[in-house]
């Protein structure tokens, strides 16, 4: 028998994700993290939690596959219990104009992050109490158009309108269903940190001229899942520092 309530989350193992996860540590949470390939990443993330105080554990599953997934929740469930928090932020990219993406490209990040999402979804809520919360990692890029991102905007915008369609078909499960679309993160395991001059670009173009930390992020997950958020379903919490509201500027008026 658990007592302890258990969050489930894709792509834990670095960068936002584990800072995610050492937040719902902090909050009381037995974390389970799903991993698709690095599992060295995920031993190092499952001994952070455990000197942390938290029970924790790891699996390696393609979130995209369906039986896969069915024979890991199980192995979760005994484990550590059934999950209460599923935090969909397993991600994959292809940094290219469209006329430049193949095919292979468009298909791995539509499947990782669409399908991916659809899947770890459908089966965790199958198990699900009432009190349930689900939260979705998008990006802004899902509401507004960037450079390069042919592949990676139009999956997160299916989330974006995936959140909103599970919200409205597990209202009565009692499960709500959020999600975040952060702007340019500043994170030490994050692309923005091996690539500062193109941060500074983008951050040059928002309002309060910052990026989102991952801690801003993690701390955005637990505040969704907690009762202050009762009330929220179905909405996108856009960090972005007031990107959003702002047209796309040059780099010339960037400067």
């Amino acid at each position: 028998m658990h007592s302890v309530k258990t969050a489930l989350i894709t792509g834990g193992s670095r960068g936002v994700g584990l800072r995610i996860a050492r937040e719902l540590a902090q909050q009381g949470y037995a974390i389970a993290l799903l991993v698709r390939s690095d599992r060295e990443a995920a031993q190092r993330a499952v001994a952070q939690l455990q000197q942390q105080g938290a029970d924790a554990a790891f699996w390696q599953v393609d979130i995209t596959d369906r039986h896969a997934v069915q024979q890991v929740l199980a192995q979760v469930v005994r484990t550590l219990g059934t999950p209460c928090l599923l935090v969909n932020n397993a991600g994959a990219t292809a940094a290219a104009p469209l006329l430049e993406l193949s095919d292979e490209q468009w298909q791995q990040v539509l499947h990782t992050q669409l399908t991916g999402t659809f899947v770890i979804s459908v089966e965790t809520v199958r198990l699900m109490a009432p009190g349930g919360v689900i939260i979705n990692i998008a990006g802004a890029s899902a509401h507004r158009c960037y450079p390069n991102a042919g592949a990676f905007g139009p999956s997160k915008a299916g989330v974006v309108n995936l959140t909103a369609q599970m919200s409205i078909e597990w209202a009565s499960r009692g499960i709500r269903v959020c999600g975040i679309s952060p702007g340019p993160i500043r994170d030490p395991d994050s692309h923005w940190a091996t690539d500062e001059p193109e941060l500074a670009r983008e951050v040059a173009r928002l309002p309060l001229q910052r990026p989102v930390s991952g801690d801003e992020v993690a701390r955005s997950v637990a505040f969704l899942a907690s009762d202050a958020a009762a009330s929220f379903t179905g909405q996108m919490l856009i960090l972005d520092s007031g990107g959003l509201n702002t047209w796309y500027m040059t780099e010339q008026e960037a400067r």
